[in-house]
């Protein structure tokens, strides 16, 4: 392995351990009482993480054999473009976001709510930085990034 794999590899695992703690910190902030959860935005947030797991699940699934909790990609793996990849680059990333915006909402608090922001603005920078890996990697990556959304899906252009 050459020092610039070795060096991927570090920061690969180092940001899974940066996204680990965010996710920890949302999770692990006390219940408060920073706003008012009505029933419906107590339902909403109960949506959100079950359209967040569930979205993560079916990525996994998708994406087989090759999935890695790091960024760098896995020599098992291949660049998948059905399934929710179809719509999105990062599936997962999407899931987890998701995921968490329930559970923020449902800790009703600033600081897990600021905790989420920080975690979407950490998802935008590591997907940049998975994806000049991806593009050294998967020859059909760059016109796939160029088509299709990171995040949220939109409507397909026609030609």
């Amino acid at each position: 392995m050459t020092s610039r794999n070795r060096r991927h590899v570090a920061t690969g695992w180092t940001l899974v351990a940066v996204q680990a703690a965010l996710i920890v910190g949302i999770v692990l902030v006390p219940v408060g009482d920073d706003w008012p959860l009505p029933s419906w935005a107590a339902t909403t947030a109960t949506a959100l993480t079950w359209i967040g797991g569930l979205l993560i699940v079916w990525a996994v699934l998708v994406f087989g054999r090759g999935v890695t909790p790091s960024p760098v990609p896995s020599d098992r793996a291949r660049l998948r473009t059905r399934g929710p990849y179809r719509w999105i680059r990062h599936p997962m990333y999407s899931g987890v976001m998701v995921l968490m915006a329930g559970s923020a909402l449902a800790r009703r608090n600033l600081p897990a709510a600021a905790l989420w922001v920080v975690l979407v603005g950490f998802f935008v920078a590591k997907a940049r930085w998975e994806e000049r890996r991806l593009v050294e990697t998967y020859p059909g990556y760059r016109e796939y990034r160029d088509r299709t959304p990171p995040f949220v899906p939109r409507a397909r252009r026609e030609p």
